[in-house]
């Protein structure tokens, strides 16, 4: 089903704007409906921070890394937005940055994204050349001769103690759920652990902080949440910590644990997906050892109950607060 991607490419496709000589970046790449032209696979170099959507790109043989940084300057760029505000304002300035003065730089995303206030205060400081809407998406698109970072005011602040950045979950502070399971964490969690889910390292922080597994291992599909999340336990890792940039709902595990941690994701862009969460407690199940346990917390409106009762023998709710709740279960 075409989407916002197809939309972004149509002002090449269509002849408004010519592909020419060069490669072209290709920030926050997704594919297309019906895949990419051969000119246009052989022009793009893609950057896809999400596992699932690099592996889709991946599959089709395009060019495609977690983060590209090119010394070279790049013939135009291509830039699909999402509902991250500072992180599409990133995405552009550095996409200024690594093209060619007066190349081409095209910008769309779907209604939910904030394309629309996005153009506007795009158009405050530089002059767009067009636009066209095609399914309930937009582009435009400009030439590059402005600086965008210094007109772009996207203010960021870190949780104390923790390096993130814009885009990457509860960037600018813990979120509830995750500060409810860190104060359950006690001796008992112990062994060979798992993080599923881990962002940018929050929890495995507290676990390693006040206790001693054996192993911590993180597995997370936004790269650069991971590579934060490197950092974030810089002090603490004396080889005991292995990370995984992982989509858990499609890429087996292949190791056991005795316990798993998570805050499993439930939204997919703007939508509320349950289904997320079900699978990552399906797959949980399948990773523990024999007698292994998980501590997971939710929202209290996202219907877990009943998948942990079909894939564990006991299952408990330890506390409930601030619209989440915390949940045990062991095999």
């Amino acid at each position: 089903m075409a989407g916002s991607a197809d939309t972004l490419f149509m002002p090449i496709t269509n002849g408004e704007i010519p592909l020419g000589e060069g490669q072209w970046l290709y920030l926050g790449a997704r594919a297309i409906d019906g895949g990419f032209p051969d000119e246009l696979r052989a022009a793009l170099v893609c950057e896809q921070s999400m596992r699932g959507a690099y592996l889709d790109l991946q599959m089709r043989g395009m060019n495609v890394s977690p983060r590209v940084d090119n010394t070279d300057r790049f013939s135009g760029a291509l830039i699909l937005i999402g509902k991250h505000r500072g992180e599409n304002e990133t995405m552009i300035a550095r996409a200024s940055n690594m093209v060619s003065a007066g190349a081409p730089i095209l910008i769309a995303g779907d209604k939910t994204s904030g394309v629309a206030p996005l153009r506007k205060r795009i158009a405050a400081f530089a002059e767009i050349d067009g636009s066209l809407a095609k399914y309930h998406a937009t582009v435009f698109w400009l030439r590059n001769s402005v600086d965008f970072a210094s007109h772009f005011s996207s203010a960021k602040t870190s949780p104390q103690g923790y390096q993130t950045s814009a885009g990457m979950f509860s960037a600018e502070k813990i979120d509830k759920g995750s500060a409810l399971l860190a104060e359950h964490l006690d001796e008992n969690i112990r062994g060979d652990i798992a993080d599923f889910g881990a962002g940018w390292g929050y929890l495995s922080a507290e676990l390693l902080n006040r206790f001693s597994p054996r192993t911590v291992h993180l597995y997370e599909a936004h790269c650069a949440s991971l590579e934060a999340a490197k950092e974030n336990l810089s002090d603490y890792d004396k080889g005991q910590i292995s990370y995984y940039w992982h989509d858990l709902t499609r890429e087996a595990v292949g190791k056991k644990f005795d316990w798993i941690i998570m805050n499993p994701p439930f939204h997919e862009g703007r939508k509320t997906e349950p289904q997320l969460g079900v699978q990552f407690i399906e797959v949980a199940a399948r990773s523990l050892k024999p007698k292994g346990g998980l501590l997971m917390v939710a929202n209290v409106t996202l219907p877990y109950e009943k998948t942990l009762q079909q894939n564990f023998s006991k299952v408990n709710q330890l506390a409930r607060r601030d619209g989440f709740k915390l949940l045990k279960a062991q095999l």
